[in-house]
């Protein structure tokens, strides 16, 4: 039994995409653009679809990289310097859906004036 949890692990490791942070993420203040746009980048290099998400509420204006993971099963994250990957319940054309999920992890009391995809 445990030669077979330990082959599972194994398994489960190697079949994980390793995808390299932007190496200036959370080193310069009001870079979440950028850092969104390299951590896109990075995970469609790595055939992963991603894209930015800008959210804006009266209290902030931010960008992070939406993407779905793993192959097949599809699971929406977003991801910023600050709270990394964020697991998130919304569909993926919808962006106003998106960062509210977002928010809610992040900033709950914050309302949503405003999301859309930067192409």
């Amino acid at each position: 039994m445990r030669f077979l949890a330990l082959s599972l692990t194994i398994i489960l490791l190697v079949g994980c995409a390793h995808i390299e942070e932007p190496e200036i993420a959370g080193k310069y203040k009001n870079a979440c653009l950028p850092e969104a746009i390299m951590m896109t980048n990075a995970l469609k290099k790595s055939g992963v679809d991603a894209r930015v998400l800008g959210i804006y509420t009266p209290n902030l204006g931010h960008a992070i990289c939406v993407y779905l993971y793993p192959q097949g099963k599809n699971q929406l994250w977003g991801w910023d310097s600050y709270w990394k990957s964020l697991r998130l319940r919304a569909y993926t054309d919808n962006p106003e859906g998106v960062a509210k999920a977002w928010l809610r992890w992040t900033h709950p009391t914050d309302t949503l004036t405003r999301a859309i995809y930067i192409e």
